[in-house]
């Protein structure tokens, strides 16, 4: 793809990293990342309840408070609202099974206070495991 954000690299090692030939019956997991920063938590707080309202019509604004109390809350209804994650991403790429892409099952997960966190802006080819998880104490 000319001009694609998304291409193959050279590990650390010397290895070529995403050049794995397509084969039926592969299994791929995509690991996304995307960093945040709070500027206002009282604002992404409000703005979360009220996706998680549109999200559930028949809610309450009693229930959204109860529903949405969290760092991880927040984010992930605000994902959600926005498409990124849930049934509405999962019901576009199951359109994709008639292009050879079967769908397989997600997970998230929510890192409060990474120590290296990424800049903004795409970062295919940084070199070290962006994936790893924190030290804890």
């Amino acid at each position: 793809m000319a001009g694609s954000a998304y291409r193959v690299g050279v590990s650390d090692d010397g290895t070529i990293i995403g050049d794995d030939p397509l084969t039926d019956g592969m299994n791929i997991s995509v690991r996304l990342r995307r960093d945040f920063v709070v500027t206002d938590a009282a604002r992404l707080l409000a703005a979360a309840r009220r996706v998680y309202l549109e999200l559930n019509p028949t809610a309450t604004t009693e229930d959204a408070e109860a529903a949405v109390v969290d760092a991880a809350d927040a984010v992930f209804t605000i994902l959600e609202g926005d498409g990124l994650i849930g049934d509405a991403l999962d019901a576009k790429l199951a359109a994709r099974e008639a292009d050879g892409l079967g769908l397989a099952g997600w997970r998230a997960q929510l890192i409060a206070n990474e120590p290296d966190p990424l800049r903004p802006g795409g970062d295919c080819l940084r070199g070290d495991d962006v994936f790893a998880l924190p030290a804890t104490e």
